[in-house]
This record gives C-alpha cells, sequence and structure tokens, in this order.
C-alpha cells in the first residue's frame, strides 16, 4: 500500500476528536516549519545586507530577477560599479526607469549625498514595498506607479508605452539608468522611450541602458542554437522576438536601429559591453549601451 494510502487510512481510523487533533498537530507543525524558515531567512538577510537587511524584500517578491539574496545583492553591486566607472556623482539626480524592488537602488542609499532618485516601475507590488520600506529612511529617493500597458507583464495598463509622458520636467536627471526595459518592448515603443529619455536629460547628463542587440555575430549564434533566447519571429523594425504571439518575454533590436535611435534625438551612444544572451563569452547577460547627451 503507498505511504499516502496508508496515512490517509490511519487517520480515518481514529475517533473524532483523534482526527481534530491530528488535524492540529499538523497545523502546528505547518506552521513551524515556516516560522524556521522565516527566521533562517531573517538571519541569512541580516548577515548578507546588515543594517541594508529591512529593506531588501522577501524572495516571492523578486519578480525584476534572480529569487537569491545573494544575488540580489550582487546585481545591485554591479550595476552600482558600471554606473560610478561611467561618472555618476553623489550630487546627482538619478531617473531609474523600471526601479524595480531596489535591486539596483541599494547601493545608491547612501551614496547620493545631495543627490535625489526617482524610480517608476508598473509592478505595483515593487513600488509599494519601495514606498513603505526605503522612501521613509531616505526621503530623497521617491517611487512612482506607472499605469503602462503590456501585453505580457501589465495587460491592464490603460496607457500605451508609445504615449506614456514621463512625469517630469524637460532637463531634469543628470543620470538615466534603464535596465531590462528595452529587452522586454517593441521598437516603436522604445523610440518614444528614448524621446522622453532625451526630453528629461539634461545637456551633457549620462545613462545606462540594457538591449539584446541583433547583429551578425549574435543572429549567427540563435541560428545555430548556441543562444539563450531563440529570437526569430520578425516584428517591426525587424525587431526579434522569442514569442510568436508577439509577447514581450525577450525581445532584441537591430544594433544599427538603436545607434540611430539615440542619434536622431542628439544623444551619444556606445556599445560599452556585449552580453553572453546570444552564446558568447561575456561577464554581464544583456548588452549594456552608455548614453551621453
Amino acid at each position: 500500500m503507498a505511504k499516502d494510502s496508508v496515512i490517509r487510512s490511519v487517520y480515518q481510523s481514529l475517533p473524532p476528536q483523534g482526527q481534530m487533533l491530528a488535524r492540529q498537530a499538523r497545523s502546528i507543525a505547518n506552521e513551524s516549519r515556516d516560522v524556521v524558515r522565516s527566521i533562517f531567512s531573517q538571519r541569512l538577510k541580516q548577515n548578507i545586507f546588515g543594517d541594508m537587511a529591512p529593506m531588501v524584500p522577501p524572495l516571492y517578491l523578486m519578480r525584476d530577477g534572480a529569487r537569491d539574496y545573494v544575488e540580489f545583492k550582487q546585481n545591485g553591486l554591479d550595476a552600482f560599479r558600471r554606473m560610478l566607472d561611467f561618472g555618476l556623482k553623489p550630487t546627482d539626480r538619478i531617473l531609474d526607469i523600471g526601479s524595480g524592488i531596489g535591486r539596483k537602488t541599494l547601493p545608491l542609499l547612501d551614496f547620493l549625498v545631495g543627490g535625489s532618485y526617482e524610480g517608476i516601475d508598473p509592478i505595483a507590488s515593487h513600488v509599494k514595498w519601495c514606498l513603505e520600506r526605503i522612501t521613509p529612511k531616505y526621503p530623497t529617493f521617491r517611487f512612482q506607479k506607472i499605469d503602462v500597458w503590456g501585453k505580457l507583464y501589465n495587460p491592464k495598463g490603460s496607457i500605451k508605452p508609445s504615449e506614456y509622458i514621463f512625469p517630469f520636467r524637460g532637463g531634469e536627471f543628470d543620470f538615466v539608468i534603464v535596465g531590462s526595459v528595452f529587452t522586454h518592448m517593441f521598437s516603436t515603443d522604445m523610440q518614444h522611450y528614448v524621446d522622453e529619455i532625451a526630453r528629461v536629460l539634461k545637456t551633457g547628463g549620462k545613462g545606462l541602458i540594457t538591449f539584446f542587440l541583433l547583429n551578425h555575430e549574435s543572429e549567427s549564434l540563435i541560428a545555430e542554437g548556441k543562444s539563450t533566447l531563440n529570437m526569430i519571429y520578425e516584428y517591426e523594425n525587424h525587431s526579434k522576438a522569442c514569442d510568436p504571439n508577439g509577447l514581450e518575454t525577450a525581445v532584441g533590436h537591430q544594433e544599427h536601429f538603436v545607434l540611430e535611435t539615440f542619434e536622431r534625438r542628439g544623444i551619444k551612444a556606445d556599445i560599452a559591453e556585449r552580453g553572453s544572451w546570444c552564446g558568447r563569452a561575456a561577464n554581464y547577460y544583456q548588452d549594456i549601451i552608455r548614453i551621453t547627451h
């Protein structure tokens, strides 16, 4: 007899009071496991993040990357290092488009002295966490939920990405971060966001933006089956996606088209790093572009 059948048979043989006690015991055991997991998780966060631990979300809220505390911290430090290398200053005003749940934000908290940070994101739970956990302690760090539509990620959104206007004045920011946003956006929408970046970024302002860039090398690797993303379904302006139903699971844009899009808006764009997503050896998964207005 299978183990589950034996347990069920024994349980059913108990008198009503015995069954009730068994249910209570099982409930207490499950609750105890949850308590142990919670205590372990809190101790692990404390060991990894120290005083920053209360601002680190639980694993189940980490929808913007790996659900792992060590990787969460490393992702933030990697982004921070790249921003510093590209000239980020403590007095800068930063716009983080697709700010997520604080993965890129935590290393900036004690760095920005005299500067400020604005994060925008369509996922309500991410914005809520950051507003409740980060902003009260660091009031120069603000977060807004944006109601931008996406077929996959925000199907109830009321504003098309190609029509969304960033809620900021022109020339307001010194530095812009766009991580894992254009990798989930088709070309017309991406072009409009570049328009908005050009509008809100100061003259001389800088930024780091990630893409999946399509060129001869990356498309050859896709054709050879070496890429982690099978971008073979072509859409507008020769962008390509993994999903035949037009979902924004992963979207690649033609490299020359991306560079020309920035150039037409008076922004200099350089490829800082080529990513490993297509099967090449690299230190970062996505391609990274540096921009200067």
